[in-house]
């Protein structure tokens, strides 16, 4: 693989932390807009509550998967969670029908999953078809 190339897509949360993330988003949300309604004021609460928002809001947004120097680096909410994986490691990477993907390792085990969008799947699909021809792409269906 090119070791000069700089690649960026944009993460999903998990499945069970996307719900999890979102309730408590909205939960935030629907508050700060009782509370504005009611109140018809600007209170240190309503500011407390906009603050907790937007930073909801700024590491949800913020999961990315980065392929920089044959590596694999996976943040989720800006780098709370990271994980790096060197592309020589990976033997084969399976795409599910859903937004599930499992790298496996040269020993034949489960490295990790990650979460793409269909759109950015199906890119990620074709970067590695093209840029690393000897890992091995098993696509369960890439409609």
């Amino acid at each position: 693989m090119d070791d000069n190339s700089h690649v960026k897509f944009s993460l999903s949360l998990e499945p069970a932390f996307q719900v999890i993330y979102w309730s408590i988003c909205w939960l935030v949300f629907f508050s700060l807009l009782i509370l504005f309604l009611e109140t018809q004021t600007i209170s240190l609460m309503i500011i407390i509550l906009v603050i907790i928002f937007g930073v909801l809001l700024f590491y949800g947004f913020g999961s990315t998967l980065r392929i920089e120097n044959n590596n694999l680096k996976s943040n989720y909410f800006r780098g709370i969670k990271k994980e790096c994986i060197s592309l020589d490691e990976i033997k084969k990477i399976t795409f599910s029908t859903k937004r599930e993907i499992s790298l496996f390792t040269n020993q034949d085990r489960k490295v990790s999953y990650i979460y793409l969008n269909t759109k950015n799947k199906k890119k990620f699909y074709n970067y590695l078809k093209n840029k690393a021809p000897l890992i091995q792409l098993e696509e369960l269906s890439l409609q």
